[in-house]
């Protein structure tokens, strides 16, 4: 599941990509604060502000204003610098007793009221100098202690004070008029909250999927489908029929990226597999439609991505909440019999527990509880291939993500490689050339 924490970062780079100013976020967010502040501990309090040097001594500095004039706020800045443009611009805003240069060990004793706000939802690791200082310092103090967002590690607050989301189940949760409109766009925030190999990692760690799709006719969409995901996840094994597998064989020497499976080792490798891509060119016959029915009934607990033809022949009582289902707009309406809108999308998605991406003009994805909408790819999009490299992309990411966050951040990915494309060719590219274009938006994307 995706945490608070990360939908904090998420909502953040959205807002930023789509040009919302954060300036009326962190007022928002301040005037909640103080308000909190004084609904729990009362009027003409002493309150010490300790703020970091990020957005979330911002968020401190900006309820210090709001209680400049019937309080006696106090703010003390760590480290003298500010980092974030809009915590200098705060900083300059409050007109109280203010220090930037103070030793902790010179904070008096005889505040009511501590705030803390040095790093929120942005903290990880250990605290170091000069935080671990200050740390020690407001631990030793007597008044009530508050937290913005997150406790910094090792600081025990009587009150936390959440921003737009619960991080904590002891805090009290301030809106900051975040806008409906933009909750439900899908942007950059997608791409920074994937999860990325770490340190140390091994083989086989960051990923291991399996591809059934491809027939002797369509064996195009397997490739397409496989190349692109081997591009993110460590190990893709692939499986199709007899006929298929025999010239992905002979296309080994050229393309490496994958394992060619033989049918009757597919339970074997399914279950060493993340996640399941099934039916890109995988053909409709009453073979086909057993072998996909079969897999997703033996593998309630498997996170499976189902595309294509495998959408034609799909018993969608089976599906479960481990189900991705990609449709366009014809498909949708065939596989559910209700109007391709976003209403609809939510509505099935909830009715059979499953995770719905409709592609179209916009996608539309929807895991029954959410729903978001997707604004990147251009008509160049209508080629041959283009679905094929969508469903591998996705399904290599929900290697290592959940399937909601997985649809969202691959329909943006997928469309912004076709955006930048279009900027350079016009509508004149492949599918082939779209997936050499992914790495490169998803390192923009983690750069952001």
């Amino acid at each position: 599941m995706i945490t608070p924490v990360q939908k904090t970062k998420l909502y953040d780079y959205n807002a930023l990509y789509y040009d919302y100013p954060l300036e009326k976020l962190m007022e928002n967010a301040g005037k909640g604060i103080a308000k909190t502040l004084e609904e729990k501990f009362g009027r003409n309090l002493k309150v010490a502000f300790i703020c970091g040097p990020g957005n979330n001594g911002g968020d401190g500095l900006v309820a210090a204003r709001y209680l400049q004039k019937e309080h006696k706020p106090v703010v003390f800045l760590v480290p003298e610098q500010a980092k974030s443009e809009l915590t200098q611009k705060n900083w300059k805003k409050f007109t109280g007793e203010k220090y930037s240069d103070i030793s902790p060990q010179n904070i008096d004793n005889d505040f009511d009221v501590i705030v803390e706000c040095l790093f929120g939802a942005g903290i990880t690791g250990k605290l170091r100098k000069p935080y671990n200082s200050w740390l020690k310092k407001i631990n030793q103090l007597k008044s009530r202690k508050v937290s913005i967002d997150l406790p910094v590690p090792g600081f025990n607050p009587d009150l936390i004070i959440s921003l737009m989301t619960p991080k904590d189940p002891r805090a009290i949760t301030v809106d900051i008029g975040y806008p409906k409109w933009l909750k439900e766009k899908i942007g950059v925030g997608e791409i920074k909250i994937l999860n990325r190999p770490s340190k140390g990692s091994h083989k086989g760690k960051n990923g291991q999927i399996f591809i059934l799709a491809g027939n002797e006719k369509y064996h195009g969409a397997l490739l397409l489908a496989s190349k692109t995901a081997g591009k993110i996840a460590d190990l893709v094994f692939i499986s199709s029929t007899p006929e298929n597998l025999q010239l992905i064989k002979e296309l080994k020497s050229r393309l490496a990226e994958f394992i060619a499976i033989p049918g009757k080792e597919i339970p074997k490798y399914l279950k060493k597999a993340d996640a399941v891509l099934v039916g890109p060119g995988l053909g409709v016959s009453e073979k086909t439609k057993k072998e996909v029915n079969d897999l997703i009934a033996k593998n309630k607990n498997k996170k499976i991505i189902l595309d294509a033809d495998a959408l034609k022949i799909i018993n969608k009582s089976l599906l479960n909440s481990q189900c991705l289902v990609t449709p366009h707009a014809g498909e949708f309406q065939k596989l559910f019999g209700v109007k391709p809108d976003r209403s609809n999308v939510k509505k099935m998605a909830q009715k059979y527990n499953c995770t719905i991406l409709l592609k179209g003009e916009e996608d539309i994805v929807s895991s029954g509880e959410e729903l978001k909408i997707n604004e990147t790819g251009n008509p160049g999009m209508t080629k041959g291939g283009t679905g094929d490299v969508l469903a591998g992309l996705i399904t290599a990411l929900a290697s290592r993500n959940e399937l909601f966050l997985s649809a969202c951040a691959g329909a943006f990915i997928n469309g912004l490689a076709g955006d930048r494309l279009q900027e350079k060719k016009s509508y004149y590219y492949s599918a082939s050339e779209l997936i050499e274009e992914i790495p490169g938006i998803m390192k923009w994307g983690e750069d952001y």
